[in-house]
């Protein structure tokens, strides 16, 4: 019978590890932790290339130092207990119903989120980044905002932005209505001049 543990991280300790060849042709590292279950970490994939994330992470969760080291497998697998390993858990649906599955293995600690290392990884990947998005990063530009206009007949700066649909063309939008109203900042334009901007996006008259 199956034991069932509910889906979730959780510290442990490891009961033994061993490794082996699967018929596949990968090399697994299997570690027994003290819920019942024992999980998989990969070393060597099937087509014989390493995996250096499933070396390290082993050999992390193994507290073997000083690189890796064949020969210590020849110790029996229940003289690898006693490590402490993070197990997330989760449930598997199999030929004869749900059983739980050890996820992934970690150190512990490991599956919490890390700060990012921003300034490397901006030195790193900066121009690339500026390229894909056309230029040097910039502070999003804010939607248009004015005061309140006065009571009357016309439009707000509101309104004909409502009316532009082009979110992302700010720049656009004010040299639309600075062409319109033939006022060089629009916080110059008043509800008649709103009103002249919008009725010249109705009539599609866009200088560009």
């Amino acid at each position: 019978m199956s034991i069932k543990v509910e889906p979730g991280t959780y510290q442990c300790k490891t009961t033994a590890a061993t490794i082996y060849e699967a018929p596949s042709g990968a090399v697994m590292c299997r570690i027994g932790i003290d819920i019942g279950l024992t999980g998989g970490i990969c070393l060597i994939q099937k087509d014989g290339t390493l995996s250096e994330r499933g070396f390290k992470d082993a050999a992390a969760i193994l507290e073997i130092e000083g690189g890796w080291d064949w020969a210590l497998w020849s110790r029996e697998p229940g003289e690898w207990a006693g490590h402490d390993v993070e197990a997330v858990i989760d449930m598997v649906q199999g030929e004869h119903g749900e059983f739980s599955s050890v996820k992934y293995l970690n150190v512990p600690g490991g599956g919490q989120m890390q700060k990012a290392d921003a300034k490397s990884l901006a030195a790193k990947y900066g121009a690339k980044t500026r390229a894909l998005f056309g230029g040097a990063p910039s502070a999003p530009k804010p939607k248009p905002v004015a005061p309140p206009p006065p009571a009357g007949k016309g439009a707000t700066i509101e309104e004909a932005w409502e009316k532009w649909g082009k979110p992302e063309d700010v720049d656009g939008f004010y040299a639309h209505a600075r062409t319109v109203t033939g006022k060089a900042d629009h916080n110059e334009i008043g509800p008649d001049g709103w009103a002249a901007v919008i009725d010249a996006m109705a009539e599609d008259n866009l200088p560009f």
